[in-house]
C-alpha cells in the first residue's frame, strides 16, 4: 500500500474561495445541498474536508469517490483509519485489538452491503487514495496561513488526562503532551503523534464552553474560548467531536454539528474561509 505522505501543504487560492466541510459521515446528500447554496465552483473554488468520509450515514461509498475530484481534499480521519485496519489489520495500542470489531460498531456494516463491482472499486481505487490522504493539510503562508486537521494539533497520547488539561488550559511552557505550532507541522513531528491528530479530544475537552463569548455569525453560533488562540499556532479546522454549535480554543475551530443524526439542530457545517477570517477575533 502507498505510503501516505502525513503533511500536504496547499496554495493560497487566490482565484477562488476555500470551503471547509465538517465530517460528511456517508450524508452525500446534504454535502450536494451545501454545495448548491454556497454555488460552489469547481473550476475556482476548493473543498477541504477535516475527514471522516463514511460510516454512520446513507451513503458512504458516494462520500468516498469524492476523493476522485480535482477539487476535493480531506485529511485522514478516525473513520479511514478504522477502513483501513479493518481490511488490513495491525495492531492498536490505542484501542482494541479486533480492528474489524471496532470497525462494525462504528459504522462499518456498510461494506458488507457492496456488490461484487462496488466492493472492487472500494478496493482497487477508492482505498489506495484513502491510504494516501495526509494527517495535516495545510494553506497558504505566513498570517493568511491555516490548517486541517481531523482531531487535534497536539503531540502524545489521544487519552484524555487531567494532567494535559492542566497544561493546555494554563498555557504553561511544553509539557511533555502539548499543543503543536506550526513550527511543529512537519512530516518528521507528525510521524510521533499520529493517533492523537485522529482520535484526541483534549484540546476541546479543555475549552470551557460554560465560559465562552457568543459570537453570532452567518455560519451559525461561534463559542469564542477565553485563550482562544494558542501562540504560535495558525487558525486550525477540526472535526471528529461534535459540537452544538462552532467552538474556538487554541486556535482550534471545531465545526463538526453531528449531521447524520439529522436531528433538528444537527446540520453538516461548511464555511467559506475567507469570511471566517472576518468573524474571528483577532489574535
Amino acid at each position: 500500500m502507498t505510503k501516505a505522505v502525513l503533511h500536504k501543504r496547499l496554495p493560497a487560492n487566490e482565484p477562488g474561495r476555500d470551503f471547509i466541510v465538517a465530517d460528511l459521515h456517508g450524508c452525500l446528500d446534504l454535502f450536494l445541498t451545501e454545495l448548491e447554496r454556497v454555488q460552489f465552483d469547481p473550476q475556482v473554488d476548493r473543498m477541504l474536508c477535516v475527514g471522516d468520509l463514511a460510516d454512520r450515514g446513507p451513503d458512504s461509498l458516494g462520500c468516498l469517490r469524492l476523493l476522485r475530484e480535482p477539487w476535493f481534499y480531506a485529511v485522514r480521519g478516525n473513520h479511514e483509519q478504522m477502513l483501513l485496519d479493518h481490511l488490513f489489520p495491525v495492531a492498536m495500542p490505542y484501542a482494541s485489538n479486533d480492528a474489524s470489531e471496532r470497525f462494525f460498531l462504528n459504522g462499518g456494516r456498510w461494506v458488507e452491503t457492496l456488490t461484487k463491482q462496488e466492493n472492487l472499486e472500494l478496493l482497487n481505487d477508492l482505498i489506495p487514495r484513502i491510504a494516501r490522504l495526509p494527517l495535516v493539510i495545510t494553506v497558504g503562508a505566513g498570517e493568511e496561513q491555516f490548517h486541517i486537521v481531523h482531531a487535534e494539533l497536539m503531540s502524545g497520547s489521544p487519552g484524555l488526562s487531567d494532567a494535559s488539561l492542566r497544561h493546555i488550559a494554563s498555557g504553561s511552557a511544553r509539557p511533555k503532551n502539548h499543543i503543536l505550532t506550526d513550527a511543529d507541522v512537519t512530516e518528521e513531528r507528525l510521524s510521533t503523534t499520529k493517533e492523537a491528530l485522529i482520535w484526541g479530544r483534549r484540546v476541546i475537552g479543555a475549552s470551557k464552553p460554560e465560559r465562552a463569548n457568543i459570537v453570532d455569525t452567518s455560519a451559525g453560533r461561534l463559542l469564542v474560548s477565553r485563550k482562544a488562540w494558542h501562540p504560535g499556532l495558525s487558525l486550525t479546522y477540526a472535526g471528529h467531536t461534535i459540537v452544538k454549535s462552532m467552538r474556538l480554543h487554541a486556535s482550534h475551530l471545531f465545526i463538526d454539528r453531528g449531521a447524520f443524526k439529522r436531528e433538528r439542530r444537527t446540520g453538516l457545517q461548511m464555511l467559506c474561509h475567507q469570511e471566517v477570517r472576518t468573524c474571528l477575533p483577532k489574535k
